[in-house]
């Protein structure tokens, strides 16, 4: 098998990125970042501090002593090698994500949600923090794009999901059960999409500035915060015109 540079095969004979492009690309399947896994206890707290730049990210990252040793995962390749672990650490990025979006007051916990899906998929990438400095128009200007693009693809996930749910087996929520193994396995169903780099990128639809308590269903300001206006599409999915279609 002929890899791409950056690539090697791990256990299970799958191929995984470990190359110099980690900072861009993320770790494992989901783009996981050196931030969400230090939050969940891979990575150690000090190894953040020697990543100034994108190129020290990679290097760190394929250094064994910046890992804790936290469920027998050693290096960058014992992660690699583990997709069910990466399944689990996600979840957590997104739980604890979700948690200090409310914590931070960007959310109440009664939005849809699409809306909650603009907030918090740029803060399992990037932090809440980068989240609170876009939402009060501060934001870093390096990842804003990124940011902006990662709220619209949360946006249309949840739009998909809910769309296409009878074709995706995806069953309906029950009332007045919580913290149930159904209620896991949706999640994690929905975790499978969002953040999958397998998904094309998407074109969008115009947006609109979410100010006041009349837009996008959001019920109190949320400062200058840019998201899709309300349309009459019909949730198709729309490619760039040079990505694979599969």
């Amino acid at each position: 098998m002929q890899l791409n540079p950056g690539y090697i095969l791990n256990d299970l004979n799958e191929p995984v990125y470990i190359g110099s492009d980690l900072a861009a690309l993320g770790v494992g399947i989901y783009g996981q970042s050196p931030q969400g896994l230090t939050l969940t206890g891979y990575l150690k707290p000090g190894a953040l501090e020697l990543m100034v730049n994108d190129a020290a990210v990679a290097v760190v990252l394929n250094t064994p002593s910046s890992w804790t040793g936290q469920f027998g995962i050693n290096s960058l390749i014992d992660y690699l090698n583990f997709p069910t672990l990466q399944h689990l650490t996600q979840i957590k990025i997104m739980e604890g994500s979700y948690q200090g979006l409310l914590d931070s007051g960007i959310l109440t916990g009664d939005e849809s949600s699409v809306v909650q899906a603009t907030f918090l998929m740029p803060a399992v990438k990037y932090g809440v923090d980068a989240v609170v400095n876009w939402v009060n128009n501060t934001p870093d200007p390096v990842t804003l794009t990124k940011i902006l693009q990662l709220a619209r693809q949360g946006q249309y996930t949840i739009n998909f999901v809910e769309l296409y749910r009878d074709q995706l087996g995806v069953l309906p929520d029950l009332p007045g059960y919580t913290n149930t193994a159904l209620r896991e396995s949706l999640d994690a169903a929905v975790t499978d999409i969002i953040g999958n780099q397998k998904i094309p990128n998407i074109e969008y639809a115009d947006i609109a500035v979410a100010s006041d308590t009349s837009v996008g269903g959001i019920n109190r300001a949320v400062g200058n915060v840019l998201i899709p206006r309300t349309t009459d599409e019909d949730g198709t999915f729309r490619f760039s015109p040079d990505a694979p279609r599969g």
